[in-house]
């Protein structure tokens, strides 16, 4: 019997990509106005360097803002600006606000949640602390969550199994009454089914499923889960 869905965040829940775009252009403009240079090709950059200096973050080899001075110089450098760290910490701060007010969860959120109202609910996702719960909030579904669980605050990142654990224990659940659904095949379905949970892939943008074996199970939209796994 399934006690506990725990979801992955960012674009699972949080239509991270899109307001990713919107505050990495926005960024884009403010430091270079006017720019002869194509900004399209400047987000892609951010995008790219987002994961790298996260995965930095992840392995403890940088603190987060540590993390994020060197996403914003790397991304830079290339167009001849340096920051102090003064002046990174104000930029990235106003990137900050510009990303999360632009943040918005799916449409298929709230009636997900509807159709799992016997399940404990809670979040599982790879960042820093008070980043992932702030967005949470501002979302509007923070008090409906039963646990989140950040990989700063576990001490483990996906595909690590002790993060999923970690959150199972939490909530007082067996990893065999519990379900993981997230955007990435391997970070997210793959690694919750090795560590003993149900994983659900969430393939929002249709890739192709001959790709990817059929052990594991698939939905296309948040409210296909509670047929699947109920």
């Amino acid at each position: 019997m399934i006690r506990a869905v725990l979801f992955d965040l960012d674009d699972t829940l949080i239509d991270h990509d899109a307001a990713i775009r919107d505050a990495a252009g926005a960024l884009f403009d403010k430091v270079i106005p006017d720019s002869k240079y194509e900004f399209k090709v400047f987000i892609e950059q951010w995008i790219s360097l987002n994961r790298k200096w996260y995965k930095k973050f992840f392995a403890k080899q940088v603190t987060f803002q540590e993390s994020g001075r060197g996403k914003l110089r790397e991304a830079f450098s290339k167009y001849g600006y340096q920051f102090s760290d003064t002046d990174a910490d104000a930029l990235l701060s106003e990137y900050w606000e510009d990303y999360v007010s632009v943040c918005q969860l799916y449409d298929d959120v709230y009636e997900c949640f509807a159709q799992l109202q016997k399940c404990k609910i809670g979040v599982v996702t790879n960042g820093q602390e008070t980043q992932q719960v702030e967005k949470l909030r501002r979302c509007g579904i923070l008090s409906v969550m039963d646990v989140v669980v950040t990989s700063e605050v576990a001490g483990f990142a996906k595909p690590a199994p002790q993060i999923f654990q970690y959150a199972c224990a939490k909530l007082g659940v067996q990893q065999t009454q519990s379900v993981y659904v997230g955007d990435n095949f391997e970070l997210d379905a793959i690694a919750a089914r090795d560590a003993g949970l149900t994983g659900v892939w969430l393939n929002r943008l249709h890739g192709d499923l001959q790709a990817y074996p059929r052990i594991i199970k698939r939905i296309n939209r948040l409210t296909e889960l509670s047929e699947l796994i109920l």
